[in-house]
């Protein structure tokens, strides 16, 4: 029975995900192009915008970089550059310190939200449970940095070598990870939960700005008002 969770978990889980998330943005693209924005709470209040802004941007960039770089760079390429185990000082070094700022940044922006009254009233329960999955998650990907920094070398390379057989579409990908911490796994789980609702969120203005912005027909007709009142 464990066996079957972890391999639904870790080696099909990820391609519906991929796949609710594709569906999801190609859909909102073609249909739904007006509704690609993130309102923004600065107008009704700044105070923790900037600080918490600026860290959870910056922060979950940079981390997001790391995982991407990290997990699906095949060993035989970094190997030109690097040993695994300078990679794994690496990563955790970087980890915990864009994890950090990204952590702090959602802290801030989870207590902006809840104790400012104005945006509270102005929140929507998407907005809260949006940034309580992100918390959990970036709570979880430091817990795993602290479990890297103590695990094997091999341990920390079969992360890599299970996203790689993922993308891969290898059936055994689920395998190489079945004895690793819960953390880890949790981690996994949660981040590929908020790709599935990626595209139905606010963070969807993170994917096609600025480029949609340009084409939307909105701001065309707003153009073409304007220039009739000026002729």
């Amino acid at each position: 029975m464990d066996n079957y969770i972890n391999n639904l978990l870790f080696t099909y889980l990820p391609h519906i995900a991929m796949t609710l998330f594709w569906f999801g943005v190609i859909t909102r693209i073609v249909k739904t192009s007006k509704s690609l924005q993130a309102e923004s709470s600065q107008f009704l209040s700044k105070k923790g915008q900037r600080w918490g802004g600026n860290l959870f941007h910056y922060g979950i960039i940079l981390v997001f970089i790391g995982h991407f770089t990290g997990l699906f760079t095949p060993e035989h390429f970094y190997h030109l550059f690097m040993t695994t185990a300078t990679k794994k000082v690496l990563a955790v070094i970087m980890g915990s310190i864009f994890g950090t700022a990204a952590f702090i940044g959602i802290s801030i922006l989870l207590f902006r939200r809840i104790n400012e009254k104005r945006i509270r009233i102005n929140s929507s329960p998407a907005d809260i449970l949006l940034i309580l999955l992100l918390l959990i998650e970036m709570g979880l990907g430091l817990a795993s940095v602290f479990i890297s920094a103590e695990s094997s070398v091999e341990n920390y390379a079969a992360l890599g070598l299970w996203a790689q057989k993922v993308i891969t579409f290898q059936p055994d990908a689920g395998a190489v990870i079945l004895g690793h911490s819960l953390i880890y796994k949790l981690h996994i789980v949660v981040g590929l939960f908020i790709f599935m609702v990626f595209p139905y969120t606010k963070l969807m203005h993170m994917f096609v700005m600025p480029i949609a912005y340009f084409f939307r027909s909105s701001y065309q007709m707003v153009r073409r008002g304007l220039m009739k009142r000026l002729n």
